[in-house]
């Protein structure tokens, strides 16, 4: 998945690490247990954070910080393709309606301009379903 995503491989180790950990970690022994450097590991948690997939805590009278996953793998992904799939989709409807615009002028065969068409008819559909399929659980 997060290859999918163009996430970068530590950010899913980090993930995978807290996920199957009985026990929320401290940054050092995520850096120590997947031999990752300090600003990977605190690119990956700050990532990871901002996307609601792991969250801080602090013990009481203690200053060091603890990571865990949070609750909700489901709303956490979707999150994530919402922030990362639909300005995509978003910017591409310009540029497909420019393109289609620019073969309509150049007078290019039938063929490119209906595969532009289409392109521009998937893209629709997929804005169109992006609230449907990635809706925010009720709280």
């Amino acid at each position: 998945m997060a290859e999918v995503l163009s996430v970068p491989r530590s950010i899913a180790e980090i993930y995978g690490l807290l996920y199957i950990s009985p026990a929320p970690l401290r940054f050092a022994d995520i850096e120590q247990r997947l031999a990752l450097s300090k600003g990977s590991v605190s690119e990956g948690l700050r990532f990871l954070k901002d996307h609601g997939m792991v969250q801080a805590e602090r013990a009481k009278g203690s200053r060091a910080e603890t990571w865990s996953v949070t609750p909700s793998l489901a709303a956490a992904l979707a999150d994530l393709l919402r922030r990362r799939l639909q300005p995509a989709l978003e910017k591409t409807t310009g540029e497909l309606a420019s393109l289609q615009a620019e073969a309509a002028g150049a007078g290019l065969p039938d063929e490119v301009r209906e595969r532009l068409a289409k392109l521009s008819r998937w893209n629709t559909r997929a804005l169109e379903l992006m609230p449907l399929l990635l809706a925010r659980p009720p709280s």
